[in-house]
């Protein structure tokens, strides 16, 4: 090999391994995409309850990994000859908040918020839509808060807090402890509203009025009401039947008003000294006692809850009488 050659195989020989040194433990060039915008919150929503606007919006989850996070931003809104807004920054939120708190408003004022959502390489999206709100004075919250479960489902029922208020429903599995956002997905025009029955775990509801108009003005809580399974008792069944024949007894019964009973336990008793025994359960108002009537006996049925026994209906001195 020419001794050019042998330089030019040298020289070319550092050049790779300076290469290959540099480039040791060195991510990957940043790609194009990087530096696109990311994908904005949706959804921007405000509501005025008491001393606090409550802002919220959305973004998929399945992008938050590719954003710090959000930059929230307010204005004052100015008169529409005035021009537009100007919006200053007042919140840096993590990519997985989905609501803001603003406490610094004055009622009588319009504001309006957009937020943007800013990624790993600082560059920032489009706006979100443009959320105005005016806050005015909250409505009382409604009084006299009651309910009625049923089989399956639970009617809340309240006092109107006046003409032109609609109202949001919320919900707890321990005492005083609410989320932000309402059962209901929409303000309650009536005074009722219905909900899944839990037959198991207390519940807890408390209801707030709101205005009828765009700034949704939210009133202080109402009385908070505990739902709980455990207390409710059902009433006595009624006017219970007995069909005697040679082999067996049919029972039958009125079921008592609440339709949120689950089944019955009949018990028989054949001798006082040993007293009623229980039997059986039955999911209907009926029952068949297969033990041959040979002796007389009394029935006694009740009714069950979702945790607790009502009081018993019976029938005493049942006995077989044979046709002549």
């Amino acid at each position: 090999m020419r001794t050019r050659d042998r330089w030019l195989f040298l020289f070319c020989l550092i050049l790779t391994a300076c290469s290959m040194l540099c480039s040791c433990g060195k991510k990957g060039n940043p790609t194009l995409k990087s530096y696109e915008k990311p994908v904005p919150p949706a959804a921007l929503s405000a509501l005025h309850r008491e001393s606090e606007i409550l802002i919220f919006w959305s973004f998929l989850k399945d992008k938050e990994q590719e954003i710090k996070g959000f930059y929230l931003m307010k204005a004052i809104s100015p008169p529409r000859s005035a021009g537009n807004a100007v919006f200053q920054k007042i919140a840096f939120l993590k990519n997985d908040i989905r609501h803001y708190i603003d406490k610094d408003f004055k009622t009588g004022t319009t504001y309006e918020y957009k937020i943007v959502s800013r990624n790993l390489r600082d560059v920032t999206s489009n706006d979100s839509n443009i959320v105005r709100i005016s806050p005015e004075a909250v409505p009382s919250p409604p009084g006299n808060i009651q309910f009625k479960a049923e089989h399956d489902s639970l009617i809340l029922s309240w006092k109107s807090a006046g003409d032109k208020i609609f109202y949001n429903i919320y919900k707890s599995n321990g005492k005083g402890k609410y989320q932000l956002m309402p059962v209901n997905k929409k303000p309650v025009k009536e005074n009722s509203f219905r909900d899944n029955f839990d037959t198991v775990n207390p519940v807890y509801y408390t209801i707030r009025s709101v205005t009828e108009d765009d700034t949704r003005d939210e009133g202080p809580a109402s009385e908070e009401i505990v739902v709980d399974p455990s207390e409710f008792i059902p009433s006595s069944p009624s006017d219970i039947q007995a069909v005697v024949t040679k082999q067996n007894v049919y029972l039958s019964w009125k079921e008592p008003p609440e339709t949120w009973v689950t089944g019955y336990k009949v018990y028989r008793e054949i001798n006082r000294k040993e007293g009623f025994v229980l039997i059986g359960e039955t999911q209907t108002p009926a029952y068949l006692d297969k033990d041959r009537p040979s002796t007389k006996r009394s029935y006694r049925v009740t009714a069950l809850g979702p945790s607790k026994e009502g009081p018993p209906v019976e029938i005493r001195n049942v006995v077989f009488v044979p046709f002549r």
